[in-house]
């Protein structure tokens, strides 16, 4: 058996070297299936072999842009369908074809017209698919091909045609259905294709073939004597029509060249406002580039300065240092005038009981104070562990507040307030241990005597709990948490609440917003919050500050 060649091959043949032979292979491929769908169209078979004419004279035509594909049976059947309707100069009578054959087909119940509708619609069902699938079926049930020859001519395996075509057979179908046709299953959808393919009559294979590569060519002898033969066969009206149009082709001609070099300079002027565009925001950008270099070089210039600066700062520095050292060690010590330092014996600082006024050696988050850090001596090094040993210390503390808390039941003092009270029981060995661990720790880093100033009055468990600092030894001492609200009486105005937090040591009250600052925040999480909430109370990150300590942080 012959090798199967792919149409391209055909078309590269007839393109490359002239091959008429590998023209007319390709026009006897294909035949059918165009003159069928041209038939199906028309209904004419006269037209339809002029149809089928043109449609293979324009691939002689195109030949050199069609070599690419691997099957043109798809493009000839959508060729096909321009040409028909082309040939009906416009949709309506095709619109009204289909509303009729869609009303035929929702009452016709004998399978034979049945199938004859679905042949009418096959064609529009047919551009409905996808390109590979719609060229699968037409070169299966149009031209009768195997999927083995097939899959030669598109370039696929035949499982991969086999699936194709299964699939696009089950989306034909289903249009059929959407357009209103009871199709029973796929079977119908195959049916209808046999009865939708028809055989091109004899001889059409050659004159197609001839004249398609006669128009291709520029025409030959023969092809002069069939248009001679044509033009005599033309009435007189039909003559003037022809002779009127030749005369009217040097006119075009010369219009055309007007209208492409109108086209051309029209182009030209664009490509001119292009570069004139172009040029323009090129010197922009080189305008802006000039700036920012302008910029970059103060930049430069300032960084230099502020270098020298600096270097002046650190030999001042190292200056400073030198004297300080220096009186420091200086037997004859004399009070320096110009500085904002003077030399204290270590035994006279605790003495002068600077960490524990406000603001205190340390705040809650363990960030120590400037006063204490400056007194201490804390260099950088030692700044950060002591720092999270201390806000460890406190965050331990108020830990076991909350885990030790409960709530309790008393009457409101006033009439017309709300109240909720939580009792925080003695803390004990635990918040000694807390205690003990944490003064090891700045032990570690600070020294016994650093840790001593800085520590002392908290190891036996005691914590700052508010301004001006008083000292409970909560260890052993329980407290005691009321908030109250009075709920007020005049639409659209906030109500009053407050706070009061005390022990046996002592106590305060205070109300409004910061009043909530002195509940600890694990605390106020735990019991306050959400009753605070429904009268419209919230303890603001902002508002949580006192005087001589930094805000309480949700951590």
């Amino acid at each position: 058996m012959a090798e199967l060649k792919p149409d391209r091959e055909l078309l590269r043949e007839y393109v490359e070297e002239g091959s008429e032979p590998a023209f007319q292979t390709l026009v006897e491929r294909h035949l059918d299936l165009v003159f069928a769908t041209a038939l199906r169209g028309l209904n004419d078979a006269e037209a339809a072999r002029e149809i089928t004419q043109n449609v293979f004279v324009a691939v002689a035509r195109k030949g050199a842009w069609l070599r690419a594909e691997f099957s043109v049976a798809g493009w000839l059947h959508r060729t096909a369908l321009l040409e028909v309707r082309q040939w009906w100069r416009g949709e309506l009578r095709r619109q009204r074809r289909e509303q009729a054959a869609i009303e035929r087909g929702t009452t016709m119940k004998d399978e034979e017209s049945l199938l004859k509708a679905l042949a009418g619609e096959l064609d529009e069902g047919l551009l409905g698919l996808r390109e590979e699938e719609r060229q699968a079926l037409i070169l299966r049930y149009f031209e009768g091909r195997t999927h083995r020859e097939i899959g030669t001519l598109l370039g696929a395996s035949q499982d991969a045609v086999r699936m194709r075509i299964e699939k696009a057979l089950e989306r034909l179908t289903q249009f059929f259905r959407r357009r209103g046709y009871a199709v029973p299953a796929v079977a119908s959808t195959v049916a209808a294709f046999g009865v939708a393919a028809k055989a091109a009559p004899a001889g059409l294979a050659l004159a197609v073939t001839r004249s398609a590569l006669v128009v291709s060519t520029g025409g030959s002898v023969t092809g002069l004597k069939l248009l001679l033969s044509r033009l005599v066969g033309l009435s007189k009206t039909q003559t003037a029509i022809v002779c009127a149009a030749l005369a009217a082709v040097p006119m075009g001609w010369e219009w055309n060249a007007n209208r492409v070099g109108s086209s051309r300079a029209a182009r030209a002027q664009t490509e001119l406002e292009t570069t004139r565009a172009q040029q323009a925001q090129v010197l922009g950008e080189l305008e802006r580039l000039g700036a920012e270099s302008g910029r970059l070089d103060a930049a430069l210039l300032e960084a230099s300065n502020n270098q020298a600066r600096q270097a002046e700062a650190a030999r001042k520095i190292d200056t400073l240092k030198a004297r300080l050292h220096g009186m420091l060690n200086d037997p004859d010590y004399r009070w320096p005038d110009d500085l904002q330092y003077v030399r204290v014996p270590k035994a006279v600082v605790k003495s002068l009981d600077l960490l524990h006024k406000p603001p205190m050696a340390f705040a809650p988050s363990g960030k120590l104070t400037a006063p204490a850090a400056e007194m201490l001596g804390v260099t950088a090094e030692e700044k950060g562990p002591a720092e999270t040993a201390l806000a460890n210390y406190w965050r331990g503390a108020e830990d076991l507040m909350a885990a030790n808390a409960y709530e309790t039941n008393s009457p409101p003092a006033e009439s017309g307030r709300l109240t909720k009270m939580v009792i925080i029981p003695p803390l004990g060995q635990p918040m000694r241990d807390l205690a003990q661990t944490t003064r090891t720790e700045l032990a570690q880093v600070l020294g016994e005597d650093r840790e001593q100033l800085l520590f002392g009055d908290w190891e036996q468990g005691g914590i700052q709990l508010f301004s001006p600092g008083n000292l409970w030894k909560i260890s052993e001492q329980p407290q005691t948490i009321v908030a109250w609200v009075e709920p007020s009486q005049i639409a659209d105005q906030p109500p009053r609440f407050g706070v009061s937090r005390f022990s046996t040591m002592g106590g305060m009250s205070t109300e409004g917003s910061h009043s909530l600052n002195i509940i600890p925040a694990p605390l106020a999480s735990q019991f306050f919050n959400t009753w605070l909430a429904q009268f419209g109370i919230a303890r603001a990150a902002a508002d949580r500050v006192i005087p001589g300590r930094e805000p309480y942080t949700d951590e």
